[in-house]
């Protein structure tokens, strides 16, 4: 695969990639860093195929406390971390079968290192290997991705060695990442747990009883990944860090793990030894936080676009801190829920996508996007971040018309009411045109998205239901993937990460490379909410053009698949597509090696190397040139 991120250099001097360049003032005493952050997990560690949350904070937060067994670099090329070489075709450790009709069986081999050990002394081994895909391949287990459960075989060749196969091999299978292709879990912590979870499941049919599977399973990975089981000690750690203590609504203490096996140049002692991540939920409250010095450093999530370029921060940066923006595919979008088995959307049409044209033309998302980031970040077109050589720039475009979005409207029999709000008859009653918008509570940005988009809407006559929550609460299993049953039942906007690794999963319906044709990546109580097509959207279409370019290794053929896929999902509109974000961070003078590019890790997260982050001033060596991977600001 070639290298598929491209090298990006500053776009002005308007503001500088690191944006100024005085003396650096002193580092903590306890060589410490303090992260500020505006969302808290709701758990970590313990749940660790993403059961009961999956989100970009936590999983930022588990880079520190977990080693991947493959990772990517800020060039986006594989690289061994916990194993002695990342398998390539030249070194005999990756190998493909035909297996006909185009598909191929592929097969990676793969050695840990010997000097590996979790926090609490005990070898990790292939046995851990081996725990993490008998949980994985638990009959009904809710996880968000079942075609790879599905596709994914291990075989343990000793303490050591294994093998992990892919039938049919999909190219996303040769890229690393956090926790993908492959990865483990502490058997000697969990199992005994886990064996009373087998049995308890064992009598259970998944397709009559997910709901009680659902709550088995969900019970289980609570035990080792609450705040109250974290701080009691339930889970062992295998990276640089430790947790040492969650003090729900406000911090998270981790500290060294003294048995992690890679020394930072100069030593260990050099570099960080305690993180404190500060969670402030009110990205307004964490802006003053930093102006007052009690944040060394901002987190993946943190300040809004705006926030980071405002004039309280920027006049106040010279000698104290610079400020990056880091260029990703973290996509900002509005997904709406399509079931027309919930009365609300099919009382609005939702599930219609010539609603979803006219709500997405009724939308001043252009003008938005100026107001908001000086046209900084670009109109996400699709759900594929223009970084990505299999982004499609050229598919249908829903420009701001106010008068097309009436005539739509009218033509799907909305009319105005005595109040200028919308109205149809839809089984006999009179339905207005209000529809629910979630999102984060707290987010400055995202809540003045929202009364910027209800005024558009006013525009055609549509009313905003706005019904906000802690991101712990809307971002919770029980909650957003729970569509289907009408847990939301309009707009709920949020953004999402994306690695290198695109298979297109997160708007196919069915996984047509499966032997199991029931197998569904859209969540339900029926399939135990797998799945991540949290909308419902559906195209057969798209399904069919996914399962051929997921098994094509042809880089042009795959693209050329990719960009009919996005057509269709660009006519479609399974969400109202918003912008893709350059994500900022505010760095603390003389902190070094915490930086990232579009898909370092796997996601971008500035943790991907955690052991390297340390104080200049402390003696830590500068490995990497954040000037590289970052953009500067451009009126």
């Amino acid at each position: 695969m070639k290298n598929s991120v491209r090298v990006l250099s500053c776009w002005s001097l308007t503001l500088l990639c690191a944006v100024f360049s005085t003396p650096v003032i002193a580092s903590p005493q306890d060589n410490s860093l303090v992260i500020g952050a505006s969302q808290e997990p709701r758990v970590l560690a313990g749940d660790f195929l993403n059961v009961i949350q999956g989100q970009a904070i936590a999983t930022e937060i588990e880079q520190y406390l977990f080693a991947p067994i493959l990772s990517i670099n800020l060039e986006s090329k594989n690289y061994p971390v916990m194993v002695t070489e990342a398998p390539t075709i030249e070194n005999k450790r990756v190998k493909f079968f035909d297996e006909g009709q185009g598909k191929r069986r592929l097969e990676l081999y793969l050695t840990l290192r010997q000097d590996l050990n979790w926090s609490d002394g005990k070898p990790i081994t292939t046995d851990d290997i081996d725990f993490y895909y008998r949980v994985g391949k638990a009959k009904g287990m809710p996880v968000g991705n079942p075609e790879y459960w599905e596709r994914v075989g291990l075989t343990v060749k000793d303490k050591y060695d294994f093998i992990v196969s892919f039938k049919p091999a999909y190219y996303t299978d040769l890229f690393g990442g956090f926790r993908v292709p492959m990865s483990y879990a502490p058997a000697h912590i969990m199992r005994d747990e886990w064996k009373k979870t087998e049995a308890a499941a064992a009598p259970l049919d998944p397709t009559k009883d997910a709901e009680k599977l659902n709550e088995l399973y969900h019970n289980f990975f609570q035990k080792f990944s609450t705040p109250e089981a974290l701080n009691n000690g339930a889970m062992v750690y295998s990276g640089p860090f430790m947790l040492k203590r969650w003090v729900p609504g406000n911090s998270i203490e981790l500290v060294r793990n003294p048995n992690f096996f890679i020394t930072p140049p100069g030593g260990t002692d050099k570099y960080i030894q305690k993180i404190i991540y500060r969670f402030i939920q009110n990205t307004n409250s964490l802006l003053v936080a930093i102006l007052g010095g009690q944040v060394d450093v901002t987190s993946f999530v943190a300040l809004t676009f705006d926030q980071a370029r405002s004039p309280q921060l920027t006049s106040r940066a010279p000698g104290r801190f610079d400020i990056w923006f880091v260029p990703g595919s973290t996509w900002e979008r509005i997904t709406i829920n399509t079931f027309a088995n919930v009365q609300r959307v099919k009382e609005l049409g939702l599930d219609n996508p010539k609603t979803r044209q006219a709500l997405t033309y009724a939308l001043n998302r252009e003008g938005l996007i100026q107001a908001f980031f000086d046209n900084l970040q670009p109109l996400g077109n699709t759900w594929i971040a223009p970084v990505n050589p299999l982004s499609n720039q050229n598919v249908k475009k829903y420009s701001y018309n106010v008068e097309l979005a009436r005539k739509m409207l009218a033509e799907l029999g909305w009319k105005p009411g005595p109040d200028g709000i919308l109205q149809r008859t839809v089984d006999g009653r009179t339905v207005k045109f209000e529809i629910e918008y979630v999102t984060t509570a707290g987010n400055a940005v995202r809540e003045r998205t929202q009364q910027y988009f209800a005024d558009n809407l006013k525009r055609v006559g549509i009313a905003l239901k706005i019904n906000n929550a802690p991101s712990a609460i809307v971002f919770a299993s029980e909650y957003q993937l729970r569509a289907a049953e009408g847990k939301w039942t309009g707009f709920f906007e949020y953004a999402s990460t994306f690695s290198l690794i695109e298979q297109g999963n997160l708007y196919a319906c069915k996984d047509l490379t499966s032997k199991d044709a029931s197998v569904s990546f859209v969540p339900t109580k029926e399939n135990n909410y797998q799945g991540s097509n949290v909308g419902g959207w559906c195209s057969d279409a798209f399904d069919k053009l996914r399962a051929q370019a997921v098994v094509e290794f042809d880089e042009k053929k795959r693209k050329t698949l990719f960009d009919q896929m996005q057509a269709i999902w660009a006519d479609q509109l399974p969400v109202v597509p918003l912008y893709y974000r350059a994500t900022p961070y505010v760095v603390s003078k003389g902190l070094l090696n915490y930086l990232g590019s579009a898909y370092a890790g796997g996601f971008g997260y500035p943790s991907w190397q955690s052991w390297n982050i340390g104080w200049e001033q402390r003696g830590a060596k500068r490995l990497y040139d954040q000037t590289k991977y970052a953009l500067t600001l451009k009126k």
